[in-house]
């Protein structure tokens, strides 16, 4: 694409944002009604695909379309924790019956999310998974446990890796599933630390239960689902982060503010961090655009950090 015809897109993109923003956006707006709109309009995720509450569009163009949303002060799609790791792995690698279940309340926030991944035996060796899932001729038996594993207190679901073929190599062995957390099958148990924070868990799994068709990707196929996962724990989300509720009046905006405040709890020794960032707008001023694309920024860095390593 020639240099002018670039223009002219990024020139048409931002117009039609724009005019959208001027007439859906309200800081009155529950968050939930607000994100519901962005993702029926496709603003939330630009660059994800029209069917999955995408427009479709070059991803390159997904910070043009937030500079807009930073200047019409409007609040992003939800896009904390391993929330954001369940978007793009379902994205990649799911059927479209679970895309449909399950996107759009990933980017409402409606839904919360953990990753099951790490065991006391195996630790981070991914590969050597073993909690089992059984087949019983219509749903999946789970038993075993998980540790290390931010968020599991508040989820709603979780990304799960577990061994269904005992015969085959490791790698080769595994499936990647969507499990229920609200379950009486599964205990969630707080690590309590030196300072009295929990902001990991141990979850045990005693004949927790999974829907037959609640696989992502392919049954003994798992591998190529985690790497997507775990490639993905060092990318921005991509989607649109918007402004903060910081120093703003209106309900999305406190509502977006006390989201925040969730995240920071889950992860305590961040916390000298996110205090810099509520330091932001005073630096630049509580007014300025500057403000709120930097603020965006380093939220969106603190998020990676969030979930890079702890969110297992």
């Amino acid at each position: 694409m020639s240099e002018s015809n670039e223009l002219e897109v990024q020139a048409q993109v931002q117009a039609e944002v724009r005019a959208w923003l001027q007439q859906h956006w309200s800081p009155e707006h529950s968050l939930i009604e607000w994100r519901s709109k962005l993702a029926e309009a496709g603003w939330g995720v630009p660059h994800w695909p029209k069917q999955w509450h995408g427009r479709g569009l070059p991803v390159r163009l997904s910070a043009l379309i937030n500079d807009e949303f930073v200047a019409a002060g409007a609040v992003g799609v939800a896009g904390t924790g391993p929330r954001v790791l369940a978007a793009v792995t379902l994205l990649e690698h799911a059927s479209d019956a679970l895309k449909q279940r399950f996107l759009r309340r990933i980017l409402t926030g409606e839904d919360g999310w953990c990753q099951l991944f790490s065991e006391p035996g195996s630790g981070s060796d991914l590969a050597g998974a073993t909690t089992r899932a059984d087949f019983d001729g219509t749903q999946w038996i789970v038993n075993g446990q998980k540790v290390w594993t931010t968020s599991a207190h508040h989820a709603d679901f979780g990304l799960l890796v577990a061994r269904t073929d005992w015969d085959a190599p490791k790698h080769q062995g595994i499936t990647y599933f969507v499990l229920d957390m609200r379950q009486p099958g599964v205990e969630v148990r707080p690590l309590r630390q030196m300072n009295g924070h929990a902001s990991f868990n141990q979850v045990f799994f005693s004949d927790a239960k999974i829907p037959a068709d609640w696989i992502i990707g392919t049954r003994n196929n798992g591998w190529p689902v985690a790497m997507t996962t775990l490639a993905h724990e060092r990318r921005p989300s991509g989607g649109v982060a918007g402004v903060s509720g910081v120093g703003r009046e209106g309900q999305a905006y406190a509502e977006e503010r006390a989201e925040a405040e969730i995240a920071l709890r889950l992860q305590p020794n961040l916390a000298e961090a996110h205090a810099a960032v509520g330091n932001i707008h005073e630096a630049f001023d509580w007014n300025s655009e500057a403000a709120d694309r930097e603020l965006a920024r380093v939220r969106r860095r603190l998020t990676l950090w969030h979930i890079h390593g702890h969110a297992r």
